[in-house]
């Protein structure tokens, strides 16, 4: 009776390591191919829905110490294979941003908001609610006669103080655009604006969530997600949008409902992206600080842990996420949300144990 006893335990103790390692070796990340641009946190982003081409732009660089602009207008596209710089690309303000945010209707990319801040020879903070619209085809900036093509959302809400914003949100849903939450000086938004390029005109999405400033959002199957961010303190609501706004568990411990670890979810200035995990695809969000990861499923409304960061990662402000081929990425960012100190890029694999080998 005694060996069985010590055989059970044995077994038991296998089982519950077994366990232990699943909630944190699904997946596996890889070092890709690092950004080709200079040093950046707060990069913006928008992907090409016929391509699949990522670009990413703008962005603040803190290793410029001379009377450079610190606050950058190249934009780079990712094919896959590798970074290529966009040709005339440049930001059509000629004066950079940080903290901007993107939507894509149809063959039309809208960039905009943002923050400007001060540096040499620049003394004034700026805070930005107009969108430049890139042409995905014809790979340029579009213009009417001599200016650049822009839509402002002081067109609907006439002061600028009421919807400038930097570090919010952006996603596209129904062939309508939708941005905002995020940050003014010391105010903190909670209003998502709607796009609407078939009238041309701006309106109020009705958000119900909290205020929140770098939040993310991801899209899954028509539906779109928004979380995390901070305020007074991280935000806990989740919200998903299908044409409207149905509020979903919030990021803290539900009694031991799923994962008793949800409350290390919340953070801020983190990044999202889906990947396709076992066929299904999924939502994942990653860097800010912890440097957990977590997948979410949004059938189930089930957050479950995946795979942290490799040691060589480091943890990620900033930064930008995207996806590409089934596949999450992570590139950009920094050590902390001033400081544009890492290049490189990973790439995330869903559903497939860790390996080691490929951190380097």
């Amino acid at each position: 009776m005694k060996k069985l006893n010590l055989l059970f335990l044995a077994l038991m103790g296998l089982f519950f390591v077994a366990c232990d390692s699943n909630d944190d070796t699904d997946g596996d990340w890889a070092k890709s191919v690092e950004f080709s641009g200079g040093n950046r946190v707060c990069a913006v982003s928008f992907t090409d829905p016929k391509t699949g081409d990522v670009y990413i732009g703008m962005g603040y660089n803190s290793n410029l110490t001379t009377n450079a602009d610190q606050y950058m207008t190249d934009f780079w596209v990712y094919n896959g294979g590798g970074w290529q710089k966009v040709n005339n690309g440049d930001f059509p303000t000629k004066e950079g941003r940080k903290g901007s945010v993107a939507f894509v209707i149809d063959r039309i990319a809208y960039v905009g908001a943002g923050y400007r801040g001060t540096f040499a020879g620049h003394t004034t903070e700026e805070y930005f609610s107009d969108f430049y619209l890139f042409d995905l085809d014809k790979k340029e900036w579009i213009k009417e006669g001599d200016e650049y093509k822009k839509i402002d959302i002081t067109d609907y809400e006439k002061n600028p103080n009421e919807c400038s914003f930097a570090d919010g949100i952006a996603f596209t849903h129904g062939g309508k655009g939708y941005v905002g939450t995020g940050q003014l000086k010391e105010r903190i938004f909670k209003t998502i604006y709607c796009y609407d390029p078939k009238t041309g005109k701006w309106s109020d999405a009705a958000f119900p969530g909290d205020s929140r400033v770098g939040a993310v959002a991801f899209t899954i199957d028509n539906r779109s997600v928004v979380c995390l961010g901070t305020a007074a303190s991280m935000c806990t609501d989740v919200w998903v949008f299908d044409g409207q706004w149905q509020w979903k568990n919030p990021l803290k411990d539900l009694d031991h409902k799923f994962n008793d670890d949800y409350d290390k979810i919340p953070r801020a200035y983190a990044v999202a992206f889906t990947a396709v995990d076992r066929g299904t695809v999924k939502g994942y969000i990653a860097g800010g600080k912890p440097d957990t990861c977590w997948e979410y499923d949004i059938d189930r409304d089930r957050w479950d842990e995946v795979t942290r960061f490799p040691a060589a990662m480091v943890t990620r402000f900033g930064a930008v996420g995207f996806s590409y081929g089934g596949y999450g990425y992570i590139t950009t960012g920094g050590s902390s949300i001033a400081t544009s100190d890492d290049n490189s890029t990973w790439v995330f694999y869903p559903g497939i144990d860790e390996d080691d080998n490929n951190d380097y």
